[in-house]
């Protein structure tokens, strides 16, 4: 049976676990007790104490613990490829989905983020439309059991290897095994604060495609390169990087970013990024290949917002956005329905 949402589950898990401590004798040789046989208020109290916190208890252990409790877990992997068999619809002429993820960076927590997983669970979302959420890492978890699981839930960084003394560092296997199933790679952020190289970013993309996450591949120009005018030799040299160490773009979805939109309130033109894009498509055919080029799908990001995702939405090279702040809000709905 589909289930549609994983809160669903919780309720069956919690159900099954109310019905063992109401279970009271399931000898057939011996009579069953009965509420009215000889039990006094105290012990009916008692009971009904019991069945509560045990009920409470077990929730919350579901909600920290999913693989465990395998009804969870297996529903969320079957409603998975449930939603898979729908990938053809939403398309556009080159048969690439609208995608279009949320950025959380370092903010929320278990209060906010079960509002806005309330939000996004309440709304009529475009099923023509991808959806994933980059929540922080140690909120991961949490967010997967609360998000409806037609939404993806990324990683917003992973190292380049599996396992190691790398203190502070999280690996692809690790994201896997909580139940993300992408991670964001290469944002300016990772770059500028962090001094992440080009070669190192694309170190990570090849390892993460590897381990079996797919990848959000971000570029972008700073406002002094673009004013310098050499937007096309940055992102090209991006682009580059990942093109030496990715061989199957299948599980790549590229962002781009212009850094001087990004919390800025300042957005690049449709047309602007219209502009980007088509460059990237023409150095795609000219530096991968034309399949490549036909059917990667590429994200603008850079203050989007409810207000200007319609406009961004129409052009023929941009299919989806990274929303950053606003996907902390309730517009975030408005974004993902863009092309409604």
């Amino acid at each position: 049976m589909f289930l549609g949402s994983s809160n669903v589950c919780y309720n069956l898990t919690r159900g099954r676990a109310n019905q063992r401590v109401h279970t009271v004798n399931r000898n057939p040789t011996m009579p069953k007790s009965s509420p009215d046989n000889n039990q006094n208020p105290k012990d009916l109290a008692l009971d009904a104490l019991k069945s509560v916190v045990s009920e409470a208890f077990v929730g919350k252990f579901t909600a920290v613990f999913p693989k465990l409790f395998k009804c969870q877990w297996k529903t969320y992997e079957g409603q998975k490829k449930f939603f898979a068999n729908f990938s053809d619809t939403g398309c556009n002429m080159a048969g690439r989905k609208f995608c279009v993820g949320g950025n959380w960076k370092m903010n929320g927590d278990q209060k906010s983020i079960a509002e806005i997983a309330k939000t996004l669970s309440a709304a009529s979302l475009d099923p023509n439309t991808e959806v994933v959420i980059g929540a922080p890492a140690i909120y991961l978890m949490y967010a997967r059991n609360l998000l409806p699981c037609s939404i993806g839930v990324a990683g917003q960084n992973a190292y380049k290897v599996a396992k190691g003394a790398f203190t502070g560092e999280i690996s692809p296997a690790m994201l896997k095994d909580i139940g993300a199933d992408w991670v964001i790679l290469g944002h300016s952020e990772r770059r500028a604060i962090f001094k992440e190289s080009d070669e190192l970013i694309a170190e990570k993309a090849e390892h993460a495609l590897a381990e079996g996450l797919k990848v959000i591949a971000c570029i972008g120009e700073t406002l002094e390169e673009r004013e310098a005018g050499n937007t096309n030799d940055v992102v090209a040299r991006q682009m580059c990087a990942y093109a030496k160490k990715i061989r199957d773009w299948t599980n790549v979805v590229v962002a781009y970013e212009p850094v001087w939109a990004i919390g800025t309130g300042k957005t690049a033109t449709p047309d602007q990024a219209q502009e980007v894009h088509a460059y990237l498509r023409k150095w795609l055919v000219e530096n991968v290949s034309q399949a490549v080029s036909d059917s990667l799908r590429i994200q603008y990001g850079g203050s989007v917002t409810a207000a200007n995702a319609k406009e961004l939405a129409k052009k023929p090279d941009i299919d989806g956005f990274l929303v950053g702040g606003a996907s902390l809000k309730p517009e975030f709905v408005d974004i993902i329905n863009a092309r409604q």
